[in-house]
């Protein structure tokens, strides 16, 4: 897929450029047959866990990918998991969707060069997003608390889009968060109408994901809406912000990135708990990484 040259951003302003965008980035990087037809048979009464796990060995890349991660310490299982039948029986059927769709993504977007984006460092801020926003969630006694990791893990999914479709923008922009200290997803705005947020959440909507993975991923730099998933959409931006507050960014640099306390105040959660949870998924974020890269 060609990318959009600097002077030819006008084609990709607005609502229309980005439904123009998303179109395009989602004929190069979609989920896989599999995902659906793993949505079908879960949805369907009669299915049985055989059926389920041999739909899934049909693509044993991804069967791979999601062995790795079954057995990562983000699960920390106290056996193996060493087939797709177990797999299958130990996690239940809803992790074995989030675990292929975490999977397709990353294998979607694997391609990215190195010169663009280190995507070690972007899984690295992605996976601990993820992980807080899913521990926070459990300290909040939020409804399925453990789902709300994928949207924390692909909050970012449109910066890939981005960097797929608008290297050159993407790096004058990263330039000027970096020499003049100004939050990326403003200048996106003011450049060309959007963010990677909306792009991101309308990338996952196009794949026919639930809204509780797309709004959150569509609303976390502002997400005091009043939608459905607001309280999901708080975690989510509470987590990025303290990652890049106290870690690193995803693109391996210092943030200016900080928890606002008014989320904070409406969450009930204080400064202190954030970060005694937000230490510990550090810690689990580190352990888990190699499992997403790993080829």
């Amino acid at each position: 897929m060609a990318s959009v040259k600097l002077e030819k951003l006008s084609t990709v302003s607005g609502p229309a450029g980005m439904e123009s965008l998303v179109k395009d980035v989602n004929q190069l990087v979609s989920l896989p047959d599999v995902y659906y037809r793993l949505e079908s048979a879960i949805a369907d009464p009669s299915s049985s866990t055989d059926r389920i796990a041999r739909l899934l060995q049909s693509d044993a890349d991804l069967c791979a990918r999601l062995l790795r991660i079954a057995n990562s310490a983000f699960y920390s299982f106290p056996t193996a998991i060493d087939s797709i039948d177990r797999a299958v029986t130990t996690l239940g059927l809803r992790q074995i969707r989030e675990l292929i769709l975490v999977t397709a993504v990353v294998k979607a977007f694997s391609g990215i060069p190195e010169r663009i984006v280190n995507m070690s460092r972007f899984w690295e801020h992605s996976i601990a997003v993820g992980i807080l926003s899913r521990n926070l969630a459990q300290h909040l006694r939020l409804p399925q608390a453990d789902s709300i990791y994928i949207p924390g893990l692909l909050h970012d999914i449109g910066h890939l889009a981005m960097y797929l479709k608008l290297p050159e923008l993407m790096h004058d922009l990263l330039l000027q968060t970096t020499h003049q200290g100004k939050d990326l997803h403003q200048l996106e705005y003011d450049c060309l109408g959007y963010t990677h947020a909306e792009i991101g959440g309308q990338l996952l909507e196009n794949w026919n994901l639930p809204a509780s993975i797309y709004q959150p991923v569509r609303e976390h730099h502002d997400p005091l809406h009043g939608s459905d998933f607001e309280r999901n959409s708080c975690v989510v931006n509470i987590a990025d912000a303290w990652v890049n507050a106290n870690r690193i960014d995803s693109r391996g640099e210092p943030s200016s990135l900080t928890p606002n306390e008014n989320i904070m105040s409406m969450l009930e959660i204080d400064a202190q708990e954030l970060d005694e949870i937000g230490v510990l998924a550090g810690e689990q974020g580190r352990a888990v990484l190699l499992n997403f890269t790993a080829h």
